[in-house]
C-alpha cells in the first residue's frame, strides 16, 4: 500500500509536467485540449483541420469559403498549382500569416529568413525601412488589404520588397482572392452577420454566408460593384483567370489542393507544428536582454556566497560554543517562521539606501545567510570526531587550516546538498528578482518568462516554461546521490 501511494504521488507530480510539455507542441487551435498526446500526431482529419486553421490564421469564414473543389482530379490539382504560381502578387493573399494574439507563424519565419539574406543586421533593416525593431523576432510582414476597395499599395521600400518576397512563396502559401469571397463578405456586412437578413434572391439555396455564390443577375451586383469590389478585380476576377486556364465550369480545387499538399508534406507539417512554440520560446530567451547570462551569474554568486557565509558561521558556533549558542540557533530558526515576502520591502529599502539596486549583489546578499543551513551545518560539524581537531592542534595547525582540511572535506555531502537547494532557489526566484532589479538589462530568466506570459498564448508559455525547467530537471537527475547523501548522512551521524 505504501508503494502504491508513492507511485500515485509520483504520477500526480509527473502528469502536470507532461501536460505542460505536450501543450507546447500545440497551438491556439488545440491548446485547450487536455489530452496528453496531441491528436494531430495520429489523427489525419484533425491534422488537416489544424493545418487549415493555421493557413487561414484562425479566420473561420475564409477557411469555410475555400472548401471548394474537394473532388477534383489530380490533373486539375496539378494545373491549379501551376496557376497559383503564375498569379500576380495582388491576386492572392499570403497564407500562414499571424493570427490575432499569436507571436509566430510560418509566413513570419519565412519572411524574416528572407530578410536576413538582404540585411545582415537588424540595424541595417531599420535604416532601410525606417523602423525601430530591437530583434529579428519583432519584425512583422506589412498589412495587405487588397480586398478593400479604397486601399492602395503603400509606396514604400518595405512593401515593394514584400511583393518581391511574395513571388518566392510556394503555391501552398498562396490564397487566391476570389470575387465570390468578396461577395460573401459584402453580404455579411450588409446583413450585420445575420444570414436570415440576406435577401432570398441573393441567398438562393445557401444556408450560410460561405455558401453564397455570385448571382447571375447584374442588378444584384450593382451595389456590390459600387461599394465593395476593388477596380482591379472588376476588370478580371481570379475565377475568370482560372476559367481561361482550366476551361469553363471547372471549380477551383482549393480543398483538394490543400489536402494533396498536406499528404506530401505530412511529416514536415507535424514537425513544424511540434517545434514552432519551442523555437520561438528559445529565440525569445536567447535574444531578449541577457537572461541566460544574468541567471548563470546570479546562480554562481548565490552558490559561492552560500558556501562561504553559512559554513563560516556554523563552524564558529560549533568550535567556539558560548552560553548564548542555543539562543542564537533559536533566533536563526525563527527566521524560517516568516514568509520571504515579509522581508522584501525592508530588504528593498536597505538595498536602495546602499545603492545596490539593479546589481547582482541586490540579488545575492539578502539570501547569503540561511538560518536552516547554518543549523544543519552546525549539527554536522558537531558530529565530526573531535580527535581529528585535537590532532590538528597538536601538529600546530591553525583553525582556518583545520576548517579547510578537516571539516569541509568531510562535509562534502551536506555542502553539495546546500549548493543544490541554493541553485534551485536562485534559479526559480521571480518576485524578489523583479522587485530589486528593474533594469531590463539585469533581468533573469524567470522575469523574462513572466513578460512572455503577458503577451504570448498558452502554448508558447508552456513551451517557455518547459525549456526553463530543463536545467533544474537535469541537475536533479544527475545529482540524486548528492541530494540523498546530504539528507541521510547528517541524520546517521
Amino acid at each position: 500500500m505504501i508503494y502504491c501511494a508513492l507511485i500515485l504521488g509520483a504520477v500526480t507530480t509527473v502528469y502536470p509536467f507532461l501536460m505542460m510539455v505536450t501543450t507546447g507542441f500545440k497551438s491556439a487551435y488545440d491548446e485547450n485540449d487536455n489530452s496528453l498526446v496531441p491528436k494531430y500526431w495520429s489523427d489525419k482529419d484533425d491534422l488537416f483541420l489544424k493545418y487549415v486553421d493555421d493557413k487561414y490564421a484562425r479566420n473561420v469564414s475564409m477557411a469555410k469559403s475555400n472548401r471548394i473543389g474537394a473532388k477534383a482530379s489530380s490533373d486539375v490539382v496539378a494545373k491549379y498549382e501551376t496557376f497559383l504560381m503564375n498569379l500576380p502578387p495582388d491576386r492572392y493573399m499570403a497564407g500562414f500569416f499571424l493570427a490575432a494574439n499569436q507571436l509566430s507563424s510560418r509566413l513570419t519565419e519565412s519572411y524574416i529568413s528572407w530578410l536576413k539574406t538582404k540585411y545582415p543586421t537588424v540595424a541595417e533593416l531599420n535604416k532601410a525601412y525606417e523602423e525601430e525593431n530591437l530583434y529579428w523576432a519583432d519584425i512583422r510582414p506589412p498589412i495587405e488589404q487588397y480586398m478593400r476597395k479604397a486601399w492602395t499599395e503603400p509606396n514604400t521600400r518595405k512593401f515593394r520588397e514584400w511583393k518581391e518576397f511574395k513571388t518566392t512563396l510556394p503555391a501552398e502559401y498562396r490564397i487566391p482572392i476570389r470575387n465570390t469571397a468578396l461577395w460573401q463578405e459584402f453580404q455579411r456586412a450588409e446583413a450585420k452577420a445575420q444570414f436570415a437578413l440576406v435577401a432570398p434572391e441573393v441567398a438562393g439555396t445557401a444556408k450560410t454566408f460561405e455558401e453564397l455564390t455570385l448571382p447571375k443577375d447584374p442588378k444584384l451586383l450593382t451595389k456590390f460593384n459600387e461599394k465593395a469590389l476593388p477596380p482591379r478585380y472588376a476588370k478580371q476576377s481570379v475565377e475568370e483567370m482560372w476559367a481561361a486556364v482550366a476551361g469553363p465550369g471547372v471549380e477551383m480545387p482549393i480543398d483538394a489542393f490543400e489536402r494533396a499538399t498536406l499528404t506530401k508534406r505530412e511529416a514536415d507539417v507535424k514537425s513544424e507544428f511540434a517545434s514552432r512554440n519551442y523555437r520561438y520560446a528559445l529565440g525569445f530567451i536567447l535574444t531578449n536582454g541577457r537572461a541566460l547570462v544574468n541567471t548563470a551569474i546570479y546562480c554562481l554568486l548565490a552558490i559561492t556566497v552560500a558556501l562561504i557565509v553559512n559554513p563560516l558561521a556554523a563552524y564558529a558556533l560549533s568550535r567556539y560554543p558560548i552560553r548564548s549558542s542555543g539562543r542564537i540557533l533559536l533566533f536563526l530558526l525563527a527566521t524560517m517562521a516568516f514568509p520571504a515576502e515579509v522581508a522584501m520591502i525592508p530588504s528593498f529599502l536597505l538595498l536602495k539606501s546602499a545603492g545596490l539596486l539593479n546589481t547582482y549583489w541586490a540579488l545575492v546578499l539578502p539570501g547569503a545567510a540561511s538560518g536552516y543551513t547554518i543549523y544543519l551545518l552546525k549539527g554536522f560539524f558537531d558530529s565530526l570526531p573531535q580527535e581529528l581537531f585535537e590532532a590538528g592542534s597538536l601538529d600546530g595547525a591553525k583553525e582556518s587550516t583545520m576548517m579547510l582540511r578537516i571539516a569541509l572535506p568531510m562535509s562534502k555531502p551536506v555542502l553539495g546538498y546546500i549548493a543544490l537547494i541554493t541553485f534551485m532557489a536562485a534559479y526559480g526566484a521571480f518576485i524578489y528578482a523583479f522587485l530589486v532589479v528593474q533594469d531590463q538589462r539585469m533581468w533573469t530568466l524567470t522575469v523574462w518568462l513572466y513578460q512572455l506570459q503577458l503577451t504570448a498564448p498558452k502554448a508558447v508559455v508552456m513551451a517557455g516554461l518547459t525549456l526553463a525547467a530543463v536545467p533544474t530537471l537535469l541537475v536533479f537527475l544527475f545529482a540524486q546521490r548528492v541530494i540523498v547523501r546530504g539528507i541521510v548522512i547528517p541524520n546517521e551521524r
